[in-house]
Protein backbone atom coordinates (compact mmCIF):
# COMPACT_ATOMS: atom_id res chain seq x y z
CA UNK A 1 0.00 0.00 0.00
CA UNK A 2 1.29 3.46 -0.85
CA UNK A 3 2.41 5.71 1.98
CA UNK A 4 -0.09 8.40 0.94
CA UNK A 5 -2.90 5.84 1.31
CA UNK A 6 -1.89 5.29 4.92
CA UNK A 7 -2.35 8.98 5.86
CA UNK A 8 1.37 9.75 6.22
CA UNK A 9 2.10 13.47 6.02
CA UNK A 10 5.32 15.24 5.12
CA UNK A 11 7.28 16.72 8.00
CA UNK A 12 7.16 20.51 7.70
CA UNK A 13 9.28 21.62 10.67
CA UNK A 14 12.97 22.51 11.01
CA UNK A 15 15.44 20.04 9.52
CA UNK A 16 18.31 20.26 11.97
CA UNK A 17 18.70 16.66 13.08
CA UNK A 18 22.35 15.53 13.07
CA UNK A 19 23.70 12.23 11.76
CA UNK A 20 20.38 11.22 10.19
CA UNK A 21 22.39 10.02 7.20
CA UNK A 22 24.18 7.52 9.44
CA UNK A 23 20.86 6.16 10.69
CA UNK A 24 19.67 5.70 7.10
CA UNK A 25 22.95 4.07 6.10
CA UNK A 26 23.02 1.62 9.01
CA UNK A 27 19.37 0.73 8.44
CA UNK A 28 20.21 -0.14 4.83
CA UNK A 29 23.14 -2.31 5.89
CA UNK A 30 21.00 -4.26 8.37
CA UNK A 31 18.31 -4.76 5.74
CA UNK A 32 20.73 -6.02 3.09
CA UNK A 33 22.56 -8.30 5.52
CA UNK A 34 19.38 -10.36 5.95
CA UNK A 35 19.60 -11.61 2.35
CA UNK A 36 21.47 -14.85 1.73
CA UNK A 37 22.22 -13.80 -1.83
CA UNK A 38 24.47 -11.03 -0.53
CA UNK A 39 26.22 -13.35 1.94
CA UNK A 40 26.86 -15.99 -0.72
CA UNK A 41 28.18 -13.37 -3.14
CA UNK A 42 30.52 -12.06 -0.44
CA UNK A 43 31.89 -15.55 0.15
CA UNK A 44 32.43 -15.96 -3.59
CA UNK A 45 34.31 -12.69 -4.05
CA UNK A 46 36.45 -13.37 -0.96
CA UNK A 47 37.89 -16.35 -2.83
CA UNK A 48 39.87 -13.92 -5.00
CA UNK A 49 41.86 -12.41 -2.09
CA UNK A 50 42.37 -15.94 -0.78
CA UNK A 51 44.04 -16.90 -4.09
CA UNK A 52 46.25 -13.82 -3.91
CA UNK A 53 47.15 -14.70 -0.30
CA UNK A 54 48.33 -18.12 -1.48
CA UNK A 55 50.41 -16.42 -4.17
CA UNK A 56 52.00 -14.16 -1.55
CA UNK A 57 52.84 -17.20 0.56
CA UNK A 58 54.38 -18.83 -2.51
CA UNK A 59 56.36 -15.63 -3.09
CA UNK A 60 57.68 -15.84 0.47
CA UNK A 61 58.70 -19.46 -0.05
CA UNK A 62 60.59 -18.55 -3.22
CA UNK A 63 62.36 -15.71 -1.42
CA UNK A 64 63.49 -18.14 1.29
CA UNK A 65 64.78 -20.68 -1.23
CA UNK A 66 66.30 -18.07 -3.56
CA UNK A 67 67.48 -15.20 -1.32
CA UNK A 68 68.54 -12.96 -4.21
CA UNK A 69 65.16 -13.22 -5.94
CA UNK A 70 63.46 -10.33 -4.15
CA UNK A 71 66.36 -7.96 -4.53
CA UNK A 72 66.87 -8.79 -8.19
CA UNK A 73 63.27 -8.47 -9.32
CA UNK A 74 61.96 -5.81 -6.99
CA UNK A 75 58.37 -5.61 -5.81
CA UNK A 76 56.78 -4.32 -9.04
CA UNK A 77 53.24 -2.97 -9.33
CA UNK A 78 51.72 -5.40 -11.83
CA UNK A 79 50.42 -7.73 -9.12
CA UNK A 80 48.73 -4.85 -7.30
CA UNK A 81 47.25 -3.61 -10.59
CA UNK A 82 45.89 -7.07 -11.35
CA UNK A 83 44.37 -7.26 -7.87
CA UNK A 84 42.69 -3.87 -8.33
CA UNK A 85 41.13 -5.08 -11.58
CA UNK A 86 39.73 -8.20 -9.94
CA UNK A 87 38.39 -6.20 -7.01
CA UNK A 88 36.61 -3.84 -9.38
CA UNK A 89 34.62 -6.72 -10.83
CA UNK A 90 34.14 -8.28 -7.38
CA UNK A 91 32.53 -5.09 -6.12
CA UNK A 92 30.43 -4.88 -9.29
CA UNK A 93 29.08 -8.36 -8.48
CA UNK A 94 28.25 -7.30 -4.92
CA UNK A 95 26.24 -4.37 -6.25
CA UNK A 96 24.45 -6.63 -8.72
CA UNK A 97 23.49 -8.96 -5.86
CA UNK A 98 22.42 -6.13 -3.57
CA UNK A 99 22.91 -2.46 -4.29
CA UNK A 100 21.39 -1.50 -7.62
CA UNK A 101 17.94 -1.24 -6.02
CA UNK A 102 19.04 0.93 -3.12
CA UNK A 103 16.89 3.88 -4.25
CA UNK A 104 14.80 2.10 -6.87
CA UNK A 105 13.16 -0.09 -4.21
CA UNK A 106 12.17 2.98 -2.19
CA UNK A 107 10.64 4.54 -5.30
CA UNK A 108 8.85 1.36 -6.30
CA UNK A 109 7.32 0.70 -2.87
CA UNK A 110 6.92 4.45 -2.20
CA UNK A 111 8.76 4.14 1.11
CA UNK A 112 10.68 7.25 0.09
CA UNK A 113 7.70 9.21 1.38
CA UNK A 114 8.17 7.56 4.75
CA UNK A 115 11.80 8.70 4.84
CA UNK A 116 10.81 12.28 4.11
CA UNK A 117 8.07 12.29 6.73
CA UNK A 118 11.09 12.66 9.05
CA UNK A 119 13.14 15.85 9.49
CA UNK A 120 15.75 15.03 6.84
CA UNK A 121 16.90 16.61 3.61
CA UNK A 122 17.66 15.16 0.19
CA UNK A 123 21.36 15.36 1.10
CA UNK A 124 20.79 13.30 4.26
CA UNK A 125 18.94 10.67 2.26
CA UNK A 126 21.52 10.46 -0.53
CA UNK A 127 24.45 10.41 1.92
CA UNK A 128 22.79 7.64 3.93
CA UNK A 129 22.22 5.49 0.85
CA UNK A 130 25.77 6.12 -0.32
CA UNK A 131 27.13 5.13 3.09
CA UNK A 132 25.28 1.79 2.79
CA UNK A 133 27.03 1.05 -0.49
CA UNK A 134 30.38 2.17 0.90
CA UNK A 135 30.00 -0.12 3.92
CA UNK A 136 29.28 -3.09 1.65
CA UNK A 137 32.33 -2.16 -0.42
CA UNK A 138 34.55 -1.94 2.65
CA UNK A 139 33.53 -5.42 3.76
CA UNK A 140 33.79 -6.90 0.26
CA UNK A 141 37.04 -5.46 -1.08
CA UNK A 142 38.75 -2.96 1.23
CA UNK A 143 39.18 -5.21 4.28
CA UNK A 144 40.67 -8.08 2.20
CA UNK A 145 42.98 -5.59 0.47
CA UNK A 146 44.24 -4.27 3.82
CA UNK A 147 44.84 -7.82 5.08
CA UNK A 148 46.75 -8.75 1.91
CA UNK A 149 48.83 -5.58 2.15
CA UNK A 150 49.71 -6.47 5.73
CA UNK A 151 50.60 -10.03 4.73
CA UNK A 152 52.90 -8.93 1.91
CA UNK A 153 54.51 -6.31 4.14
CA UNK A 154 55.23 -9.05 6.67
CA UNK A 155 56.84 -11.13 3.91
CA UNK A 156 59.22 -8.28 3.07
CA UNK A 157 59.67 -7.17 6.70
CA UNK A 158 63.37 -8.06 6.82
CA UNK A 159 64.04 -7.08 3.22
CA UNK A 160 65.67 -3.89 2.02
CA UNK A 161 62.60 -3.47 -0.19
CA UNK A 162 60.27 -3.01 2.80
CA UNK A 163 59.91 0.74 2.24
CA UNK A 164 59.04 0.26 -1.43
CA UNK A 165 56.46 -2.41 -0.55
CA UNK A 166 54.76 -0.21 2.05
CA UNK A 167 54.54 2.75 -0.36
CA UNK A 168 53.31 0.50 -3.16
CA UNK A 169 50.47 -0.94 -1.12
CA UNK A 170 49.49 2.41 0.36
CA UNK A 171 49.16 3.72 -3.18
CA UNK A 172 47.13 0.65 -4.11
CA UNK A 173 44.77 1.16 -1.16
CA UNK A 174 44.36 4.83 -2.06
CA UNK A 175 43.42 3.92 -5.61
CA UNK A 176 41.09 1.18 -4.38
CA UNK A 177 39.33 3.79 -2.26
CA UNK A 178 38.78 5.94 -5.35
CA UNK A 179 37.43 2.90 -7.22
CA UNK A 180 35.01 2.16 -4.37
CA UNK A 181 33.68 5.72 -4.35
CA UNK A 182 33.42 5.73 -8.16
CA UNK A 183 31.44 2.48 -8.39
CA UNK A 184 29.22 3.39 -5.44
CA UNK A 185 28.40 6.78 -6.95
CA UNK A 186 27.57 5.27 -10.34
CA UNK A 187 25.30 2.62 -8.83
CA UNK A 188 23.56 5.21 -6.67
CA UNK A 189 22.99 7.39 -9.72
CA UNK A 190 21.56 4.54 -11.78
CA UNK A 191 19.26 3.48 -8.95
CA UNK A 192 17.82 7.00 -8.66
CA UNK A 193 16.69 6.97 -12.30
CA UNK A 194 14.20 4.11 -12.18
CA UNK A 195 11.59 2.48 -9.97
CA UNK A 196 12.68 -0.98 -11.09
CA UNK A 197 15.80 -2.42 -9.52
CA UNK A 198 16.07 -4.89 -12.38
CA UNK A 199 16.47 -2.05 -14.87
CA UNK A 200 19.24 -0.59 -12.72
CA UNK A 201 20.97 -3.98 -12.69
CA UNK A 202 20.76 -4.24 -16.49
CA UNK A 203 22.11 -0.70 -16.88
CA UNK A 204 24.96 -1.50 -14.47
CA UNK A 205 25.88 -4.64 -16.38
CA UNK A 206 25.79 -2.59 -19.59
CA UNK A 207 28.16 0.01 -18.14
CA UNK A 208 30.58 -2.78 -17.25
CA UNK A 209 30.38 -4.95 -20.37
CA UNK A 210 29.64 -2.66 -23.32
CA UNK A 211 32.70 -0.39 -22.81
CA UNK A 212 34.91 -3.48 -22.55
CA UNK A 213 33.60 -4.68 -25.92
CA UNK A 214 34.17 -1.25 -27.43
CA UNK A 215 37.68 -1.14 -25.93
CA UNK A 216 38.48 -4.51 -27.50
CA UNK A 217 37.16 -3.49 -30.92
CA UNK A 218 38.94 -0.14 -30.90
CA UNK A 219 42.15 -1.76 -29.66
CA UNK A 220 42.13 -4.30 -32.49
CA UNK A 221 41.27 -1.78 -35.21
CA UNK A 222 43.83 0.79 -34.03
CA UNK A 223 46.72 -1.64 -33.46
CA UNK A 224 46.22 -1.62 -29.66
CA UNK A 225 46.16 2.14 -29.18
CA UNK A 226 46.53 3.05 -25.48
CA UNK A 227 43.55 5.41 -25.86
CA UNK A 228 41.31 2.35 -26.15
CA UNK A 229 41.90 1.67 -22.44
CA UNK A 230 40.22 4.99 -21.61
CA UNK A 231 36.91 3.59 -22.88
CA UNK A 232 36.20 1.18 -20.01
CA UNK A 233 36.20 1.33 -16.22
CA UNK A 234 38.79 -1.43 -15.98
CA UNK A 235 41.06 0.30 -18.49
CA UNK A 236 40.81 3.63 -16.69
CA UNK A 237 41.66 2.02 -13.34
CA UNK A 238 44.58 0.16 -14.94
CA UNK A 239 45.98 3.39 -16.39
CA UNK A 240 45.55 5.15 -13.03
CA UNK A 241 47.48 2.31 -11.37
CA UNK A 242 50.27 2.60 -13.94
CA UNK A 243 50.42 6.35 -13.40
CA UNK A 244 50.37 6.24 -9.59
CA UNK A 245 52.52 3.18 -8.91
CA UNK A 246 54.58 2.80 -12.07
CA UNK A 247 55.38 6.44 -12.77
CA UNK A 248 55.97 8.04 -16.15
CA UNK A 249 57.88 5.01 -17.43
CA UNK A 250 54.78 2.79 -17.11
CA UNK A 251 52.41 5.25 -18.80
CA UNK A 252 51.92 5.45 -22.57
CA UNK A 253 53.49 8.59 -24.02
CA UNK A 254 50.21 9.64 -25.63
CA UNK A 255 48.22 9.77 -22.38
CA UNK A 256 48.94 12.37 -19.64
CA UNK A 257 49.42 10.92 -16.17
CA UNK A 258 46.58 12.99 -14.73
CA UNK A 259 43.97 11.95 -17.29
CA UNK A 260 42.87 8.60 -15.71
CA UNK A 261 42.33 10.36 -12.37
CA UNK A 262 40.36 13.12 -14.09
CA UNK A 263 38.18 10.41 -15.63
CA UNK A 264 37.63 8.75 -12.23
CA UNK A 265 36.65 12.02 -10.56
CA UNK A 266 34.47 12.87 -13.56
CA UNK A 267 32.60 9.58 -13.18
CA UNK A 268 32.16 10.21 -9.45
CA UNK A 269 30.73 13.64 -10.22
CA UNK A 270 28.45 12.20 -12.91
CA UNK A 271 27.07 9.60 -10.50
CA UNK A 272 26.44 12.07 -7.69
CA UNK A 273 25.00 14.61 -10.12
CA UNK A 274 22.59 11.99 -11.40
CA UNK A 275 21.44 11.30 -7.84
CA UNK A 276 20.82 14.99 -7.27
CA UNK A 277 18.86 15.29 -10.51
CA UNK A 278 16.84 12.14 -9.76
CA UNK A 279 15.85 13.26 -6.29
CA UNK A 280 15.05 16.79 -7.47
CA UNK A 281 12.14 15.40 -9.49
CA UNK A 282 10.19 14.56 -6.34
CA UNK A 283 8.04 17.32 -4.95
CA UNK A 284 7.06 17.80 -1.35
CA UNK A 285 10.37 16.75 0.20
CA UNK A 286 12.98 18.92 1.85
Amino acid sequence: MAIRDQSYTRYDGPTRERYSWAVIGWSGVRTYWRFWRLKLTLLAVWLVPLIFALLIIAEAALMDSIPDLGGAAGPGHLGVTLFLGTQLFSLALIFIARGCGIISDDLRHQTIQLYFSKPITRLDYAAGKLSTLLFLAIIAVVVPAVLLAGLRTAVYFQSELLGDIVVLHLQGLLLLGLVVVMLSSLVLGLSSLTRRGGYAVLAWIGILIVPLIIQTIVGVTTDHSPWARMMSLNGIVGLAADSLMGGSAAMPDEIPRWLPFAAIFGLIGAGLGTVRWGLSKFDGIA
